[in-house]
C-alpha cells in the first residue's frame, strides 16, 4: 500500500470560518436592505448558500488523523461534485421525471446521488486515495459543492418567482443552509467512504457492499424528498415537516459517524 500522510494535530479553525462567515452574511443583507444595491445580491446569496457547505467540509478536514487528501483534492472535488453532478442531475431529470410522487422521488435519488460521485471518482481515478478516510472527506466535499449550488439555484427561483422577496429569499438560504448537513454532504460522504474502504488495494471495483451503501443513501435521499410531504398532509404544521427531515438526517449523520470510527480504527492501525 502507498504512504499516507500523518497529519499533525492542528488548532481547529472551522468554527471561526463560520462566526466570521455568518457575521459577514448579516452584515451583507443589512447592507444590501439599506442600501437595495441588486449588485450586491449575487454576492449574499453566495455567501449565505456557501458558508455552511463549505464549514462542513472544513470541519471533516481538521479533523483526519491519517490521510492522502490535500486541500487542493478536497476544492477540487467541491467544484466537481457540484458542477459535474448539477449538470448531470440537470439533463437526467427532465429525462425520467415528468410528475412529482414517490416512484419520482426514488429517481430523484438515484440520479443525483449518481451524479455527486462523478465528483470523486473524478479525482479518485489517480488511485492515490485508497483510505476510507480518504472516501469520507471527498465525498463530503463533492457533496456539499453539489448542496451549495443547489441552494443558490433554490434561492435564486424563489427570488424570481416571489418578485424580488428579500425576506423570502433570506429564509430559504438559511433554512437550507441551516439544514444542509444533514443531506447531500452527508449521502455522498456514506457512499464515497465505502467506496474507498472497498478499493484499499488492487484494481477499481463495484461490490455487494458499494452497491448496498448506493441503496442505502438513495433511500435517505428519496425519504428526505418524500415524508416531509406525507406529514404535512397528515399533520397540517409546519414542524411537522421539519421534524421528520430531522429524523431522516440524524439517520444518516448516525450512518457516517459509525463510518467515521472505523475509518479513525483503520488509520491508527496503519
Amino acid at each position: 500500500m502507498e504512504n499516507v500522510i500523518s497529519v499533525k494535530k492542528k488548532k481547529y479553525k472551522w468554527h471561526k470560518l463560520l462566526s466570521i462567515g455568518l457575521a459577514t452574511y448579516i452584515l451583507g443583507v443589512i447592507v444590501l436592505i439599506l442600501t437595495g444595491n441588486i449588485v450586491l445580491f449575487p454576492a449574499v446569496v453566495m455567501l449565505g448558500n456557501f458558508l455552511i457547505p463549505v464549514t462542513y467540509v472544513s470541519f471533516f478536514y481538521e479533523k483526519r488523523n491519517t490521510s492522502n487528501v490535500t486541500m487542493t483534492d478536497v476544492v477540487a472535488t467541491f467544484f466537481y461534485g457540484g458542477f459535474l453532478g448539477t449538470f448531470a442531475a440537470s439533463i437526467l431529470e427532465p429525462i425520467f421525471i415528468t410528475s412529482l410522487n414517490f416512484r419520482t422521488a426514488v429517481m430523484v435519488g438515484l440520479i443525483e446521488e449518481f451524479t455527486k460521485i462523478l465528483g470523486v471518482l473524478f479525482i479518485y481515478r489517480r488511485k492515490r486515495h485508497r483510505l476510507h478516510m480518504d472516501g469520507i472527506i471527498l465525498g463530503a466535499a463533492a457533496g456539499m459543492g453539489f448542496a451549495a449550488l443547489e441552494s443558490t439555484g433554490y434561492a435564486f427561483s424563489t427570488f424570481l418567482r416571489s418578485r424580488g422577496s428579500l425576506s423570502l429569499t433570506v429564509y430559504i438560504t438559511l433554512m437550507r443552509g441551516i439544514l444542509s448537513p444533514l443531506g447531500h454532504g452527508t449521502w455522498t460522504a456514506i457512499l464515497a467512504g465505502v467506496f474507498a474502504k472497498e478499493n484499499i488495494e488492487g484494481p477499481l471495483k463495484i461490490n455487494g457492499e458499494i452497491i448496498s451503501a448506493y441503496i442505502i443513501v438513495v433511500l435517505l435521499h428519496t425519504l428526505w424528498n418524500s415524508v416531509p410531504t406525507v406529514m404535512s398532509i397528515l399533520f397540517p404544521f409546519s414542524a411537522s415537516v421539519l421534524v421528520s427531515e430531522l429524523i431522516i438526517g440524524a439517520a444518516g449523520i448516525i450512518i457516517l459517524m459509525v463510518q467515521w470510527n472505523k475509518a479513525n480504527k483503520s488509520s491508527y492501525s496503519l
